[in-house]
């Protein structure tokens, strides 16, 4: 890929090119990137240029700089081709990458009359969850799950640590075989944009789920993903 359109500031072409081959596999997490000279000397570019392309990349998270050793891949990106069913921790795993979760709320509460239809429910306890998602300890989505009581079963934060939601549904007999999903643009809160080290205001992925086992709403969940750290794929025949 060559640096080359006039159009285009040439920092952002730069930018582009370093930030493909971190998604691309060719730079992995941990790895060091080019410095500025060495950027410098294979593009052709100013001290300038090269500066202020790292500066964006340490903005946007791609990468960091250490003192004294240089600039380092720190950017988790997850692509997910949506062709089947697939849970969070098992597309992280997949992935080679190691999935984790805060749980910031974990409770029994009364469901309100959107929530009592989205799953169907006669006025019965759901448990709520909410956590931060994180991949190779970044975070990467702010996720809240809504559970028929009767489908979780006990509260034990513990157990939702070590083992994936879906895991404790299929224990119980009623993991999710198939889901509805939906995707938008949406501005986070202050609290929301605090908890994703992101902006108040600013624009995150949003995907909305319901989710079924055979005719059984089992969950309904939406999530905020980092603009920066999910794509979504699919196949069009």
């Amino acid at each position: 890929m060559a640096v080359n359109n006039e159009i285009i500031p040439i920092y952002y072409q730069l930018k582009e090119i370093l930030i493909s081959k971190i998604r691309d596999g060719e730079f992995a997490l941990g790895d060091k990137v080019p410095s500025e000279t060495e950027l410098c000397n294979t593009f052709q570019v100013s001290r300038i240029t090269a500066k202020r392309t790292l500066d964006e990349m340490v903005h946007e998270g791609y990468i960091e700089r250490i003192p004294g050793r240089g600039s380092f891949v720190c950017h988790t990106h997850i692509e997910h081709a949506l062709s089947q069913f697939y849970s969070f921790t098992e597309e992280v795993k997949r992935l080679n990458m190691i999935p984790s979760a805060h749980i910031l709320n974990l409770e029994r509460i009364k469901p309100g009359k959107e929530l009592n239809k989205l799953l169907n429910l006669n006025d019965e306890y759901v448990i709520y969850i909410r956590r931060q998602r994180l991949a190779n300890n970044r975070v990467i989505a702010l996720d809240h799950s809504f559970i028929p009581e009767k489908f979780y079963g006990e509260i034990d934060k513990e157990d939702l640590l070590e083992n994936s939601l879906y895991k404790i549904l299929e224990r119980n007999g009623f993991r999710p075989d198939r889901a509805v999903e939906s995707f938008m643009a949406a501005s986070l809160s202050k609290e929301e944009a605090e908890l994703l080290s992101m902006k108040e205001g600013e624009a995150a992925l949003k995907v909305t789920r319901n989710a079924f086992h055979g005719k059984e709403a089992v969950e309904y969940n939406y999530r905020y993903y980092k603009n920066d750290c999910y794509t979504y794929s699919i196949e069009l025949k």
